[in-house]
């Protein structure tokens, strides 16, 4: 096989066998957590599902990607910016669920113990997205078929590996790719997933834990320290999707990846040119 051949063909299998896991992982785990309380189920069934997948994108770096560094050569300036642009992110999309109508209160947000547990298995979760998508199948098939085309495959991988576990619908899935390119992006840039992992980890943490939007409505296993909820129009959140579903995620999103976008076609030192 071919040196040029070889990253495409472990990225392929390493998807394949992604899909099985999301496919056929969640039933299976779902029947050993069967009984257990709500909060350490939830946490269990997410290191079951989401474990191997930060193992298979490790081995499949150390496979196909010799020498690289994970988090980035300034992991530290990237997971700053990281960290303020999924914030911010998730502030704009409720601020736009605010003026659209549908940002209401909740019950009542509660904060105890189990809220940190919530907080490892979103960490949980979002490395295994992180390594595998952007911290190995994005740059080892970048070299082959260009930094922009392997940001937008992979972000559309990404989307579809969601499909599994419910998500449908243009709306979401296209949310989901939008967040796949701004994820992408960021590791692009940063030469590291650091900022990416930043990022996805403050929008899911803030989203989940802190403002209690996911899921809508009420709140998940761990609670939140706020509860707020989206009633009222479906586009703007106001479905059992929530914003995940909403119009106000996309144009945050896009609020995020454009001036990106920009700023990488017009600096001719950018790490990894997005015009490359």
């Amino acid at each position: 096989m071919s040196g040029a051949a070889r990253p495409l063909a472990a990225a392929l299998a390493g998807v394949a066998l992604v899909a099985a896991l999301l496919r056929f992982g969640p039933p299976i785990v779902g029947g050993w957590i069967g009984g257990m309380p709500a909060a350490a189920g939830e946490g269990l069934f997410t290191l079951a599902i989401f474990g191997p997948m930060v193992l298979l994108g490790l081995i499949g770096r150390r496979l196909t990607m010799f020498g690289r560094l994970l988090a980035g050569d300034r992991p530290g300036v990237a997971a700053w910016r990281g960290a303020v642009l999924g914030s911010g992110g998730l502030l704009l999309a409720g601020a736009y669920t605010w003026v659209a109508g549908v940002l209401t209160p909740g019950a009542g947000g509660a904060a105890g113990p189990v809220l940190l547990l919530g907080l490892l298995t979103v960490v949980v979760q979002v490395a295994g997205e992180e390594v595998l998508f952007r911290g190995w199948l994005q740059p080892s098939i970048a070299p082959i078929l260009g930094t922009p085309a392997a940001i937008g495959l992979v972000a559309i991988v990404f989307a579809g590996l969601h499909v599994p576990g419910g998500v449908t619908g243009p709306l979401p899935l296209g949310n989901l790719c939008l967040g796949g390119v701004l994820f992408g992006l960021l590791a692009a840039r940063d030469g590291g997933i650091a900022g990416a992992f930043a990022a996805h980890l403050c929008w899911n943490a803030g989203e989940q834990l802190i403002l209690g939007l996911d899921p809508n409505p009420g709140t998940g296993a761990f609670g939140s320290l706020f509860d707020l909820d989206l009633i009222g129009a479906a586009r703007w959140g106001g479905s059992d999707e929530g914003l995940n579903a909403s119009v106000a995620m996309t144009i945050a999103l896009a609020a995020l990846v454009v001036p990106i976008v920009i700023r990488a076609r017009s600096d001719p030192h950018h790490r990894e040119p997005v015009s490359a």
